[in-house]
């Protein structure tokens, strides 16, 4: 009879055990804990590649007007440069200064290639259009003053000139003009009212293209920057997510491991049962501990 007594009692406290190892997993737990780590770490270098490459668009609008911008006063200075060559050619009649000119127009192409500058990537259909009004008015002054030097070259008399300018035919009242007439009606097509009043129309084409192209830098600076903006916030929310889980995994450890383990040793101490609390894995090593911890203080009885 006391055999089965003991038997029984052995089954309950085998099933009390059990019971008490129904608690959260502490290894469960950290698998849990360092997948969401994981996850938002993730979340975290993929929201920096994101905030990276809106920083790099940034960077590479600013660098797109800065070129645009450069290649609009070089466009500028190569049209003032022409000016300036062929006015000098008419006044003193030097072919080094025709010369220059040419070399300008046919060699460096500084206007060719900054309006091509200006027109690459992205451009709004105002800004073609007036660079291209731009590029046209040019040209047509470019004809002026061409043929400004061919009058010189008629006046002058001179013989060893550009095949360039030798197509360039005068009209047949012109033809006639004697040489201080038409070195007069030269000086007048390149420094006379007209000539600077088409140079003026030009220049504020120029100056319209800028607008709009600064119109375009503020538009994608703000744009960017808002992106910028929400981006960094999704990086500092994912931060503050994963130092939240961290701070879990902190608290769930020590609530479920070492809080009880410190009261274990405590009642180890003193001879006590150890409170079964904790992680799973713990309460059912608790619960061993005190079904031996029983079975000692029954047998100590039994000896007495």
């Amino acid at each position: 009879m006391s055999g089965y007594a003991w038997g029984r009692g052995n089954r309950k406290m085998e099933r009390k055990i059990r019971g008490n190892g129904e608690g959260i997993s502490l290894r469960t737990v950290h698998i849990a804990m360092i997948i969401c780590a994981v996850v938002i770490s993730l979340l975290l270098v993929f929201s920096t590649y994101q905030s990276a490459s809106v920083f790099s668009a940034l960077n590479k609008a600013a660098g797109d007007y800065s070129v645009r911008q450069k290649a609009a006063h070089e466009l500028m200075e190569a049209s003032d440069y022409l000016t300036e060559m062929v006015q000098r050619f008419t006044l003193e009649g030097d072919t080094q200064y025709l010369e220059h000119y040419l070399e300008e127009v046919f060699v460096s192409r500084r206007r060719e290639e900054s309006i091509t500058s200006m027109s690459e990537g992205e451009t709004e259909k105002s800004l073609v259009t007036q660079l291209g009004e731009a590029m046209a008015e040019s040209n047509s002054l470019s004809y002026r003053e061409y043929y400004a030097m061919k009058l010189v070259i008629e006046a002058r008399e001179i013989r060893d000139y550009p095949d360039t300018l030798r197509g360039v035919e005068l009209k047949e009242e012109d033809t006639l003009l004697s040489a201080q007439e038409k070195m007069d009606l030269a000086r007048e097509m390149v420094m006379g009212t007209e000539y600077y009043e088409k140079k003026e129309s030009i220049r504020n084409k120029l100056k319209a293209s800028l607008e709009v192209l600064e119109q375009q830098m503020t538009a994608a600076r703000q744009s960017t920057s808002t992106e910028l903006n929400r981006e960094l916030t999704i990086v500092r929310i994912v931060i503050a997510i994963l130092t939240v889980v961290i701070i879990l995994l902190i608290w769930l450890t020590a609530r479920l491991g070492t809080i009880p383990l410190m009261e274990a040793g405590k009642q180890a101490e003193e001879g006590g049962k150890i409170p079964v609390t904790g992680a799973k894995e713990f309460r059912r090593l608790a619960g061993k501990y005190n079904m031996m911890l029983d079975k000692m203080n029954e047998s100590k009885e039994e000896n007495q």
